[in-house]
């Protein structure tokens, strides 16, 4: 086997030959004629290699990981040590790295430009500044780290098979951020703009982003330090709706979001990045730069870094509690933690917004402060002491194959698009609403 923990229908794991021979697995790809066989006797003489490929393709598909042995955990372990400390250095240069409150999408940021920025405000201001945000990141480098680690150790009762699963997914859709690229790479090459120009093409959206925000006018002069809880407030009401997109239109929730809802239990590794829409993620970074560059510029001419800074930093003391199901008592128990999760957003009340309860697949959608426009809108659903059962809505049972989760969406839309005759129903199946389901379609998320 090529991974301990990998069984399924893989060659060698045990299953009927006799089903490995026939060509029919429940994979059945958006492009592939019904009526196409790949005929086991075929596959096994080396003939048609064409049929042969195909044959393997499909199998890799049905493949899912097994528990792994005892004798893995303690490299489990290991990697989750490794994860965390990695995970605890991104936390703080990601704050660091950001020029605005909430800019989310770490690949469009101009190297050393926060930074140099950062520099150069924080050089008129007093020394109090640096003695509370270096001593505060320091803080929430070994906060994160530790809280990591402690929640992986709280939740010994999870499925290692899971943890595996979801876990391989996190690093593919991560993965497909890059192959996005290169391939817009090849792309650029073709058309004789280099390879580079395209791969480097989020890059050159954030500078056209940021020249576009730079003409907007500061419409409303607030005295100090007003404009910064103006500009949070007036983010977050673009991040709600931004958000909201991602769960009520179909390619946003199949493309971009639906693999942040799949875990049926969460750990910081195990639950993909929101950022990661195969292929969506090249354009996504435009409305949500300029969203956000063009609210916080409404009311205060010059970006606010050190002060946006803090607030980031404050903000991922409780942000770790939102992904963590082992560390929501935790949360909910210290009146500190819940006060400041409150605030943002986050901790159990970003939690209940992963809840696989019926009728709560659109509550909590937004941030700071007190999750102001999920009041106002009506989606906003106080924590529980007990944790909801997480998830996607009615906790269906998934195929744990984390190549064909990464891939269920765009494989999905492709099945429909395919299936489904007429300009109006192919409309529909790319602009519908996230529940609609087209007369001919296939999740591939489930066995």
């Amino acid at each position: 086997m090529l991974w301990p923990w990998v069984g399924g229908n893989a060659p060698g794991s045990g299953e009927s030959k006799d089903e490995c021979a026939r060509g029919d697995t429940e994979v059945d790809f958006p492009f592939r004629s019904s009526q196409t066989q790949f005929p086991g006797d075929v596959v096994r003489r080396g003939g048609f290699p064409p049929l042969a490929l195909g044959r393997r393709l499909l199998q890799l598909f049905a493949w899912e990981p097994q528990e792994p042995r005892a004798r893995w955990e303690p490299w489990i372990r290991a990697g989750y040590v490794v994860f965390a400390i990695a995970f605890s250095l991104t936390v703080v240069v990601d704050a660091f790295a950001h020029e605005t409150v909430m800019l989310g999408l770490g690949l469009v940021d101009e190297a050393g430009s926060a930074l140099t920025r950062l520099e150069g405000q924080l050089g008129g201001v007093s020394p109090g500044w640096l003695a509370v945000i270096f001593p505060l990141s320091a803080f929430v480098l070994a906060w994160n780290g530790v809280m990591l680690y402690r929640g992986f150790s709280l939740a010994q009762g999870l499925p290692r098979r899971q943890i595996v699963s979801f876990f391989l997914l996190t690093m593919i859709v991560s993965l497909m951020l890059y192959v996005g690229l290169a391939l817009a790479g090849v792309a650029s090459a073709a058309m004789g703009h280099g390879f580079l120009f395209g791969f480097s093409l989020v890059r050159h959206y954030t500078v056209w982003c940021r020249a576009l925000v730079a003409r907007v006018p500061t419409l409303v002069h607030l005295p100090y330090p007003l404009p910064l809880f103006a500009s949070i407030a007036l983010v977050d009401l673009f991040h709600y709706w931004f958000h909201r997109f991602g769960h009520t239109w179909r390619p946003f929730w199949l493309l971009w979001h639906r693999p942040h809802h799949m875990p049926p239990f969460l750990t910081i590794p195990t639950t993909q990045p929101v950022f990661a829409a195969f292929p969506l993620f090249i354009v996504l970074s435009v409305p949500f730069q300029l969203g956000v560059g063009i609210c916080a510029k409404l009311f205060y001419s010059d970006t606010m870094i050190a002060e946006a800074l803090l607030v980031r930093m404050i903000g991922q003391v409780v942000l770790i509690g939102s992904h963590n199901t082992a560390l929501y008592s935790t949360f909910w128990k210290s009146r500190t933690l819940r006060v400041l999760s409150a605030f943002f957003g986050e901790g159990p009340y970003h939690y209940m917004h992963h809840s696989a309860l019926p009728g709560q697949s659109l509550i909590n959608l937004g941030g700071p402060p007190f999750m102001l426009w999920d009041r106002v809108f009506g989606t906003y659903v106080p924590p529980t002491e007990t944790p909801p059962p997480i998830g996607l809505t009615g906790s269906p049972r998934l195929h744990l194959n984390p190549l064909r989760l990464g891939l269920a969406g765009l494989l999905q839309l492709g099945y429909e698009l395919r299936r489904n005759r007429g300009l109006v129903a192919r409309l529909r199946v790319l602009f519908g609403g996230s529940n609609f389901v087209p007369p001919q379609s296939k999740d591939y998320v489930l066995p």
